[in-house]
């Protein structure tokens, strides 16, 4: 046995406090919005409320945290913050952080050289942490100037941009073949049902995350019209349209074996298993959503320059619906770069 609580210095009696604090905090955070989501309530009414009564429409989500992901990764990032802020600034109490150890943890993040990416997550960590320890107003503006900091060293080269690897149309479909034979290998020696392959496709002909295809995808989720209805980022239900192939295949997998269509930590490790095997580079399964967007970007430039538009309001105009049938808000400009390059 490890020794008791008494038998713990003061400093890492403090350190544990305020590490289950931290996890405490993030976790009531998710539970809430479990409560508010269980009564009908959307993110958006959340947003369009926060408008109406105080023009900000992040008035109602600040204190919650819409998916178990986001309090994992943050939760991670918070535990080191207040680690480093007990260790060298003598802070006890979680109300007793402020700028000063933002700033410490945010510049000392930087001079080690850390991704855009990562800087970016940390960042977005601190501020959704400030918001629960009563630090909103300091932190979002604290949040908002690193932003700024962080586009600045990344346009200047000082620190790497994302690693956003989109394999090529025929990479991916050459791996959803490996993943279809790998699935029925597992099938014959195991007689145990798996599904990946149909994860890849439903990703590819969607553009859903990975967690949507997976743990939320299950036979309740099958419309007719060969249409499903999938659980998106805050809870929110979106209807995509399958090939009737894709449909018939996934209902005949869901209401034969049921529960849902397949593991996620599982599906991300055989992906990137068969892209590397189909000769592709992997930075994850978010590879085949940017895909995905791509050639519905593609088809909808066609479509508007078939109705008369020109190449650039064509372009416009694709672009939004891209971005719109990924969740996000048509007019997005990093969304636009991230995922269409433009």
């Amino acid at each position: 046995m490890g020794p008791g609580r008494e038998g713990l210095s003061r400093d890492r009696r403090v350190t544990i406090g305020l590490r289950q604090e931290i996890h405490d905090r993030l976790w009531g955070a998710f539970q809430r919005w479990q409560e508010l989501r269980a009564t009908g309530i959307t993110k958006r009414d959340l947003k369009l409320r926060g408008l109406r009564e105080a023009h900000d429409p992040n008035r109602y989500t600040r204190p919650l945290l819409f998916a178990r992901e986001t309090a994992r990764s943050y939760e991670g990032v918070l535990k080191d913050f207040v680690e480093m802020a007990e260790r060298e600034f003598g802070i006890t109490r979680l109300d007793d952080l402020g700028k000063r150890e933002f700033r410490a943890f945010m510049d000392r993040a930087i001079e080690r050289g850390l991704s855009a990416k990562t800087l970016q997550r940390m960042s977005s960590a601190l501020v959704k942490g400030g918001c629960l320890i009563g630090r909103s107003a300091s932190y979002i503006a604290l949040g908002e100037r690193y932003a700024r900091k962080i586009r600045e060293l990344l346009a200047s080269g000082v620190i790497d941009g994302p690693d956003r690897e989109t394999p090529s149309p025929e990479v991916a479909r050459r791996a959803i073949d490996l993943l279809r034979e790998w699935d029925a290998c597992h099938f014959k020696h195991t007689d145990a049902p798996r599904a990946y392959h149909l994860v890849a496709r439903l990703q590819l002909e969607t553009a859903c995350r990975s967690i949507s295809a997976t743990t939320r995808a299950t036979a309740e989720s099958l419309r007719e019209d060969n249409a499903i209805m999938l659980s998106a980022k805050g809870g929110r239900l979106e209807r995509f349209v399958l090939s009737p192939e894709l449909h018939r295949l996934l209902s005949a997998y869901l209401r034969t074996y049921g529960g849902r269509l397949a593991d996620q930590d599982g599906y991300r490790m055989a992906y990137k298993r068969a892209i590397e095997a189909a000769g592709g580079r992997v930075t994850g399964t978010h590879g085949l959503r940017r895909l995905s967007a791509q050639e519905f970007y593609l088809g909808r430039y066609r479509a508007a320059v078939g109705d008369g538009l020109s190449p650039a309001a064509a372009a416009d105009r694709a672009a939004g619906d891209a971005i719109e049938r990924l969740g996000h808000s048509r007019n997005r400009a990093d969304h636009r770069r991230a995922y269409l390059g433009h």
